[in-house]
């Protein structure tokens, strides 16, 4: 007898739904009806991916725990379904309370003991079920179910309408029932109605119902922002929602949302900013995750048209040798909204091996939070070889060019290409992405089609591709289109940003546009700055020919001719003409921030500015005293907004003074600024202490079965440490993995202790989270001094011992054997005699004939336990029991734990 429960049949425990008894289902049909929402509810929790088997169906339903499978790990579709089991799955598939204490019926076996009892109860509690017969007050637990039982309960809880018409072989009180499931394609119409209900036959009609028009329940809500949250539902769709009212972090906020037409609720809590995840996808690249959209000024600088990391935003230190990389020069790009900050490593720098990575909380989001300090380590070793993405090639009538992408960044140097047999040159455009290859061939015609062969491609870390040459077709595709001005915005006193639709051939626009005044008479050449890309320029008007009157503006036309051309050769279609004008501009530049980081002092200015002349001066707030930062030793960048002094200062509060005429505007009668006061903060991670703090070279762990085992180890720094990340348990690892929950770290710092002074540190390890006997790596990491300087990773091998003590987990019968139970632990036992436990049949100690250990087979490490001469299949309960003084231990010693008791039925 199984203790199991299937969805595969629905007994007759939906109180003897049957001709006849039309009093008994008129009592339950509003229980029924008040359980198909509970039904529904659970149903678009419990199935969000489709299954198409009956063994499918069932493990679906199993995962969710209304479902188990027989002792021999079989589910057994073929067999009928029992009262008892069918008690057990109505239980759960409906969320009832297991009814414990309580004995409604007089079945033979109905007992305390019986596994089924708690189950039985609760849907008599529910009236969902009744015994068989009601006056002898019998359950009839062991009993069958019909389909047309299935059917009407299904009915019933489904709130279906009956059909006037029917065609199929239930008995006539069932009919309708049966024919309305039918219609609705919960069960085929050749079933035999009367004949008692397999279990896959069961499994397969609950798992429709189940997932008949079910509506998907949220599963998480997680904010993307304050007022960006994303939802995703049971079925795997995901929705952004937008809130009006912005989330405060760490407040969990119910948020009210339509989606599909039905509204929903959700909890959700702005979790604080933070570094979700350091990785490198490849060995070129390393990518930064945060939580929220990132300040791109924060983490990323252009100085002449350079885009790199601002200068300590982003330490990356090489560990045991591993190559070593520059960060400071490295490329970074914001993406996915601004959340990931990709950095690629400059020239033929590349990572391999082991690092630790940290980034500042000068790292701020675009609302200016702070991100705090984050470090890990990060293992790199790519294996992954790179794979052509797209082969390219577009030409107005006939091209040179073939333009390869590949799946990561390879290098340019090595490569040997073939365009239809005849050698290319490969090479890769200034601005064009890492992945990227051009080759360089004979003539291409738009409309045909070539092979390209490339031989010896490899990513950054050595890895070619394969096979190796690799073959490939390129389609030249023809490109008649003429390039269009797509915006034009004036943006200064004398200048405009023109936006094509197309790039633009380089040098296509040098002496090419001209500034016409109002008369249209000739002012000569706008002089021109390339973009972003080769779409975007600024142009500037001829020097001393915009000039401003009273009114303050000046009205003019300016001409792009038809020589202006895409780089396939593509003329503008005719001579576009652009009125336009100019505003004299009168507005003198602003400080908008002043801030200090291990980059120096950055001074941002409202608009692009010149240094003019004059000191600026620092005041410390605390002390008076007075500094003197020579102007003219700044670095520019950002467009011309930014300068950048190198320059040490001490944590503290401090005023800078930046004196008029200090810098001016570009514009044609130059504004200067006027003297400003800003406030600067100096925090102590930005000072220029770049010294790391050192762990003692012996890291030491007392390892013990009983108490808290303990790893202790020294750390010390010139300026002090930082004691918080001593104790952020996060900073230690065993083996690979974070310690088990409820280890701490405790330190012997006292208020007399110098910033100077060594600080011992113990990380105590419950006993019991160690379940193996282990000498494995122990990492310390992410301990930081006062500056946010970070250790570099201790790697000390260390022995912890097991110290879980072991249970008793189970018995079964067995599948083969009706007279032996099968006795399982959690772990190997080393000296267990049959002493130690207590056998109970029928309540009754029963000492068992044999006692052996499996030492081999899927049985390894259990317990065949046998009983000459009992089939204990015919008893009503069985128990097994730890005895009080059980002696048997695991091989580490752990005494295993007495009196767990397991039901053997």
């Amino acid at each position: 007898m199984s203790d199991m429960s299937y969805p595969t049949k629905q007994d007759s425990q939906f109180m003897n739904v049957q001709g006849g008894e039309k009093k008994v289902m008129k009592k339950i049909l509003s229980v029924a009806l008040s359980t198909a929402m509970a039904f529904s509810m659970f149903a678009s929790v419990a199935f969000g991916e489709t299954a198409t088997t009956p063994q499918q169906k069932f493990d679906a339903l199993a995962a969710k725990g209304i479902l188990n499978g027989y002792p021999d790990g079989q589910a057994h579709l073929e067999k009928d379904l029992t009262r008892a089991e069918f008690a057990k799955i109505v239980t759960k598939l409906f969320n009832l309370t297991e009814v414990k204490n309580k004995l409604s019926y007089k079945d033979k076996g109905y007992n305390a003991k019986n596994w089924a009892v708690p189950y039985i109860e609760a849907v008599t509690a529910a009236n969902l079920m009744q015994g068989k017969d009601t006056v002898k007050g019998i359950f009839d637990y062991k009993g069958k179910v019909t389909v047309e039982e299935v059917a009407t309960v299904l009915f019933r809880a489904l709130k279906l309408e009956a059909p006037t018409t029917t065609d199929n072989n239930a008995s006539a009180w069932a009919k309708g029932y049966a024919q309305a499931l039918i219609n609705k394609g919960l069960i085929t119409a050749s079933t035999n109605f009367k004949g008692t209900a397999t279990r896959s036959l069961v499994v397969e009609t609950a798992y429709a119902v189940s997932t008949l028009s079910a509506v998907p329940v949220v599963a998480s809500a997680e904010a993307l922002s304050p007022t960006s949250v994303l939802v995703t539902f049971s079925d795997k769709a995901t929705t952004t929602v937008t809130l009006t009212t912005p989330l405060v972090a760490g407040v969990e906020t119910t948020i009210n949302f339509k989606y599909n037409d039905h509204d929903y609720t959700a909890k959700v809590t702005l979790a604080a900013p933070k570094v979700v995840s350091v990785t490198a996808p490849n060995s070129k690249q390393l990518v930064v995750k945060f939580n929220r959209a990132i300040d791109s000024s924060t983490i990323s600088e252009t100085v002449y048209g350079v885009t790199s990391l601002v200068d300590g935003v982003v330490s990356i230190v090489n560990l045991n040798g591993a190559e070593a990389v520059t960060p400071n020069t490295a490329d970074v790009a914001l993406t996915n909204e601004g959340t990931e900050a990709v950095i690629t490593f400059a020239a033929n720098q590349y990572l391999k091996g082991q690092y630790t990575v940290t980034t500042s909380k000068a790292i701020k989001t675009t609302a200016g939070e702070e991100i705090p300090n984050y470090t890990t380590l990060l293992p790199v070793d790519d294996k992954t070889a790179p794979s052509l993405v797209s082969a390219t090639s577009v030409a107005k009538t006939t091209t040179k060019d073939v333009t390869v992408k590949f799946s990561e960044p390879v290098k340019s140097t090595g490569v040997i290409a073939y365009v239809n047999g005849v050698a290319a040159s490969v090479t890769r455009d200034t601005y064009a992405p890492l992945d990227e290859l051009k080759l360089t061939a004979g003539t291409l015609e738009a409309g045909k089609s070539y092979e390209v062969s490339l031989l010896n491609v490899s990513d950054f870390a050595g890895n070619f591709i394969t096979p190796n040459p690799f073959k490939s077709t390129v389609a030249v595709t023809s490109d008649v289109v003429a390039p269009a001005i797509s915006s034009l915005t004036v943006t200064g006193e004398q200048t405009v940003k023109v936006v094509f639709t197309k790039n633009i051939k380089s040098g296509a626009l040098d002496n090419a546009v001209r500034l016409l005044n109002a008369n249209g008479e000739n002012q000569g050449f706008f002089t021109v700055e390339k973009g972003s890309d080769a779409k975007t320029y600024t142009l500037t008007a001829p020097a001393g020919k915009v000039t401003f009157g009273s009114s303050g503006t000046w009205t003019g036309t300016i001409l792009f001719p038809t020589s202006i051309k895409d780089t396939l050769e593509n003329a503008l279609a005719s001579v576009v003409t652009q009125a336009v004008t100019f505003t004299k501009d009168t507005a003198a530049p602003t400080v908008t921030s002043a801030t200090y980081s291990k980059s120096g002092l950055a001074i941002k200015f409202s608009e692009k500015v010149v240094y003019g002349s004059g000191d600026l001066v620092l005041i410390n707030d605390a002390t008076g005293a007075r500094t003197t930062v020579t102007g003219n030793t700044y670095s520019l960048s950002d467009g011309g907004t930014t300068l950048t002094y190198k320059y040490t200062l001490a944590a503290g509060s401090y005023t800078l003074r930046v004196p008029a005429a200090f810098v001016k505007d570009t514009a044609g009668a130059a504004n200067s600024i006027v003297a400003s006061i800003i406030p600067v903060t100096v925090t102590a991670d930005s000072t220029t202490d770049t010294t790391k703090p050192t762990v003692s070279a012996t890291v030491t762990a007392v390892p013990s079965n009983v108490d808290d085992q303990t790893v202790s180890f020294s750390v010390s720094d010139d300026n002090g440490i930082n004691l918080t990340t001593v104790r952020d348990i996060n900073n230690y690892t065993f083996d690979g993995k974070a310690l088990p929950a409820g280890s701490y770290v405790t330190t012997d710092y006292t208020s007399s202790k110098k910033a100077t002074d060594p600080i011992n540190v113990t990380v105590n390890i419950p006993a019991t989270g160690v379940s193996e006997t282990k000498t494995a790596t122990f990492v310390i990491n992410g301990i930081a001094d006062t500056a946010g300087n970070v250790i570099t990773p201790k790697f000390e091998n260390v022995l912890l011992k097991d110290g879980v003590k072991p249970t008793l987990t189970g018995a079964t019968i067995s599948s083969g054997d009706n007279t032996t139970l099968v006795v399982s632990f959690s772990e190997d036992l080393v000296n267990i005699e049959k002493e130690d436990l207590v056998f109970k049949i029928d309540d009754t100690i029963v000492t068992p004939s044999s006692f052996v250990k499996q030492t081999a087979g899927n049985d390894k490490g259990k317990y065949y336990v046998q009983f000459s001469g009992t089939n204990l299949n015919n008893a009503s309960s069985i128990s097994v029991t730890v005895a009080s003084g059980a002696d048997a231990a695991d091989a580490t010693g752990n005494k295993i734990v007495t009196g767990t008791q397991v039901s053997g039925k």
